[in-house]
């Protein structure tokens, strides 16, 4: 009988020491990925303080024309305003080169339905809108974003409150 209990002590002693072994493994790898998390944070706020500065810069040179779209979601006139601390405007589409997708772009018909404006107060000459669009549905629909579902005409109308990244122009 005492050689059971001592098998069974050894296989007891065994098995703590391998649940042991894996706690450590885990707390191991939990320490790198800490550790990499921090390096990737700490380089996405310097690529980000270095794409603000770029910008800052292309926009000192005349006539240039700079792009850049917001890294957080936000309602159409928390974008609007995002881009406007930053020295420029939600963007003006005229052209198909300038599409891009799920972002607010600079046109609603906030001020009378119906009537679309662009931020600069221009009226809208050329549209690049999904089939049945803009419909205004449930009276709620004012701003307009991109939508990748429809590459080549992809605007769509939203209630202004939606969630979207600003593409911003200047």
């Amino acid at each position: 009988m005492w050689l059971i209990v001592q098998s069974t002590n050894i296989s007891y002693k065994n098995t703590a020491e391998e649940f042991n072994q894996t706690i450590n493994s885990l707390q191991d790898n939990y320490t790198d990925l800490m550790t990499e998390k921090h390096q990737l944070q700490n380089n996405f706020n310097s690529l980000s303080q270095k794409n603000l500065e770029d910008f800052k810069s292309l926009n000192e040179k005349n006539g240039s024309v700079c792009f850049f779209m917001s890294s957080e979601l936000k309602s159409w006139s928390d974008s609007r305003q995002y881009c406007r601390e930053r020295g420029a405007d939600l963007v003006i589409i005229n052209t198909e080169e300038k599409q891009v997708s799920l972002v607010w772009i600079g046109l609603s018909d906030r001020e009378q339905e119906g009537v679309m404006k662009w931020v600069d107060n221009s009226t809208l000459k050329q549209g690049f809108w999904i089939k049945g669009e803009p419909n205004d549905e449930h009276g709620i629909e004012d701003c307009i974003e991109l939508t990748p579902s429809h590459p080549a005409l992809n605007w769509n109308d939203l209630p202004c409150s939606e969630m979207r990244k600003g593409f911003c122009e200047k």
